[in-house]
């Protein structure tokens, strides 16, 4: 055999063994509960007989022995020959342990090593052998029965290969019980990787020719450019999937390290897990899998009381721990708390002050949120001595650190006596992110849309609200504070901003807002993230760089780096302190409103809550699905529903507003003929039920407003909930609902029964 094919050989028995071994680990803590136990038995047993096995055609002897005796043992507590005791479940998972080392031995060297393993050989045998029944049988009922008459006879003459019949028999069961593993094909990350390379340039390159496709009207070029946009999205899903784990393969370790963790600190903590199969990209995962970690050993370890101190509190001996993951917004949402102690503010407070890290001013002047922050602070530690646990003062301040690295957030909510829970968002993936592209000082600069709140235009009265409070320039926005950064000055950019107009781009960084004071705002399109040089790396106020449709380099706006610079996270106490003496008063009724202008100039509005994005599209993206128009978007196929046949007076023709002003007839959106290059639809895409998501057709985006809807008249015509005045006009509140009913009563049959 060549030498590359037996590198082949121990790669594949490489992966396949650390598959099992991590299998084998979940499977022996599950052996400590009492209603999976006989499970827990025959996933293990089976899982080290296929390692033994394996091992037969490699040159591992030592790892053979370990899975061998470690097999013994397995086949005793599976015959209910002895009784599962800690120590057994310690020495399995000292097992574990052993051939892991191994494993990694040979991943480096090809070889197995000389270390002597002729302790834990004995410690296996000897727990195989005690308090065995004077009665040994041959062979129990096996695991799972399947022979055919060749194979028992040829057992009965040779007893002495049974075990060799047993192991067919094994590989038999298993390839009719995992006949649908043959779908899936192990694939190298590198090459997972070179093609996500590949797509982010692919999306670079779309880009640019939909950029080069709008300086011409031609039908058929714009037809396939919009072709050409939808296979790119397509594939870039694709790939993007392909990366996609779900935290389980973190989450798998933390059972071990929770018992570890509680022996050693002479707890008893049980693990709940909910959403283990939600997905993130494997870059995430493996950036979170150490802060994640480190969470855990800290609610263990910090957290959660000694079991006599529950008891005393009227608590159950057993500590909670427990994990959760959702989607939500767009985004990964982790929750990891305890049922524990809880944070103590006060002692939070004095613990910072003996370490030198606040004054007593500052600890006398913190909010609530601000004390449980404390916690993050570099070498903070409430421990009063450095164990192998805790103590040293570091670790919380990285967990925090390396989750804003990936663009995510840290929240604390912490009950004294009751348990803390940590709540961390974070984006799906790094490598292709939809961005808000602005530009300042003749540069174009792009803004992630995960930290985007609204865009506002500040036209001349609006400019004389914007007033200096504590040395920052703020603009009352719907009747809060909102400190303004004008980043041309941050920049030290030559360039003077519009005195006529202001564009202003409302983030959100730690819970709270800035408004980002550009020269223009261009559009949000997916972006292609690439690192920054180590000539830039040190600069905090960029997260990276991507090319844009005209081959420019645009520079990804860090928003935590931007507000640490300009200081603006230091001046949020006072600004916060103004907004709550004035929103006391202006609780009472505000909602906000998405307002634009429908059919024939109405004005109109739709609740922001159902409201999902804004998009302006090419008609020529409109598709018809039998009687439906139809749109791709990010993914879905979206129904899509033009309010100008919903409530313009004309039945057969309805008339569509163009961009150079003109009115045409058409009587669907479908029709090609008079879609034209130039033509771009603006559409709101809304969600009045989680399972159903339809895009409107509107005239133009007005505004965001958020007013109390004290004057209400009633409904004009069909698809109107209510009239309310809205910035001194009267305005139609939409019924979206009706709207749908109306367009295609079959889409609300589908969303009810699903």
């Amino acid at each position: 055999m060549e030498l590359n094919e037996i590198d082949d050989d121990i790669e594949a028995f490489l992966v396949e063994s650390y598959e099992n071994l991590n299998q084998i680990e979940r499977d022996i803590i599950e052996l400590e509960k009492a209603s999976s136990k006989d499970e827990a038995l025959v996933r293990i047993y089976r899982s080290l007989h296929t390692l033994k096995g394996n091992c037969g055609f490699l040159p591992f002897p030592n790892l053979e022995s370990l899975a061998h005796a470690g097999e013994n043992l397995l086949s005793c507590l599976r015959d209910r020959q002895l009784a599962i005791t800690p120590d057994m479940i310690s020495t399995l998972l000292q097992t574990v342990d052993t051939i892991r080392q191994i494993l990694s031995q040979i991943e480096t060297t090809k070889h197995e090593g000389d270390r002597d393993y002729s302790a834990l050989l004995r410690a296996l045998t000897q727990l195989s052998e005690t308090q065995q029944t004077s009665k040994v049988s041959q062979w129990h009922e096996p695991v799972v029965n399947i022979q055919t008459p060749q194979i028992e006879a040829e057992a009965q003459r040779d007893p002495v290969g049974s075990e060799s019949v047993e192991f067919l028999n094994h590989e038999l069961t298993e390839i009719s019980m995992t006949t649908s593993e043959s779908a899936y094909i192990r694939v190298n990350v590198n090459l997972l990787d070179q093609m996500m390379n590949l797509v982010g340039e692919l999306v670079l390159a779309r880009n640019q020719v939909i950029r080069f496709s709008r300086k011409f009207k031609d039908n058929g070029f714009a037809a396939t450019c919009q072709r050409l946009n939808l296979l790119t999205a397509e594939l870039q899903s694709g790939v993007m999937k392909t990366r996609l784990q779900p935290i389980s393969s973190i989450w798998q370790k933390f059972p071990r390290v929770t018992r570890d963790l509680a022996i050693a600190s002479g707890k008893q903590v049980e693990v709940e897990m909910e959403g283990a199969d939600t997905e993130l990209d494997k870059s995430i995962i493996e950036t979170i899998k150490d802060p994640l970690t480190h969470l855990v050993r800290n609610c263990i370890d910090h957290g959660i009381e000694l079991p006599a101190e529950r008891v005393a509190c009227d608590k159950p001996s057993l500590g909670r721990l427990f994990l959760r993951a959702f989607h939500e917004s767009g985004k990964v949402n982790i929750e990891i708390g305890d049922d524990g102690r809880g944070l103590n503010l006060e002692r939070l407070k004095e613990r910072s002050q003996q370490l030198g890290l606040v004054s007593a001013v500052q600890a006398a002047a913190m909010s609530e949120s601000e004390a449980m922050n404390l916690i993050f602070l570099p070498g903070f530690s409430t421990a009063e001595q450095v164990t192998n646990l805790s103590g040293r003062g570091v670790g919380m301040d990285i967990v925090k650190s390396n989750i804003e690295k990936i663009n995510g957030t840290v929240e604390i909510h912490s009950q004294q006596g009751q348990g803390t829970t940590f709540k961390i968002k974070i984006p799906l993936t790094l490598a292709i992110i939809p961005a808000l592209i602005v530009s300042s000082g003749g540069d174009h600069y792009a803004i992630s849309q995960a930290s985007l709140q609204e865009l506002v235009r500040l036209e001349t009265q609006a400019l004389n609200r914007i007033e200096m409070l504590y040395d920052v320039p703020v603009y009352r926005l719907r009747g809060n504070l909102v400190p303004l950064v004008y980043l041309n000055q941050v920049l030290h950019q030559d360039s003077v901003t519009n005195l006529e107009t202001l564009s202003l781009v409302i983030v959100e960084v730690d819970n709270y807002r800035f408004g980002l004071v550009v020269d223009t705002i261009e559009d949000i399109q997916d972006i292609v993230v690439k690192p920054l040089g180590k000539q830039l790396k040190a600069l905090s106020l960029f997260a990276g760089a991507t090319i844009l449709g005209d081959g420019t380099v645009a520079l990804i706006i860090d928003v935590v780096g931007l507000a640490n610079r300009t200081g603006i996270t230091a001046k949020q106490k006072q600004l916060l302190s103004e907004n709550g003496a004035n929103s006391q008063e202006q609780t009472a009724d505000r909602q906000k409103i998405l307002l634009f202008e429908g059919p024939e100039g109405a004005r109109m509005g739709i609740p922001l809550a159902i409201a999902l994005r804004l998009e302006e599209i090419l008609a020529s993206a409109v598709e018809k699905v039998g009687n439906q128009d139809v749109l791709q978007s990010y993914g879905q196929i979206l129904p899509l529903i033009d309010l100008q046949k919903i409530f313009a007076d004309c039945d057969a023709f309805s008339t569509r507003r163009y961009a150079n002003g003109g009115l045409r007839q058409r009587n669907h959106l479908h029709d090609q003929a008079l879609a034209t290059v130039a033509e771009t639809l603006q559409i709101i895409i809304v969600s009045p039920y989680a399972e159903l998501s339809v895009a409107l057709v509107v005239e133009r985006i007005l505004d965001i407003v958020e007013e109390p809807l004290t004057i209400k008249g009633i409904s004009s015509r069909p698809g109107v909930l209510f009239c309310a005045v809205i910035q001194g006009k009267i305005t139609e509140i939409l019924d979206i609902e009706t709207v749908i009913r109306i367009a295609n009563p079959h889409l609300l049959q589908l969303a009810t029964h699903d």
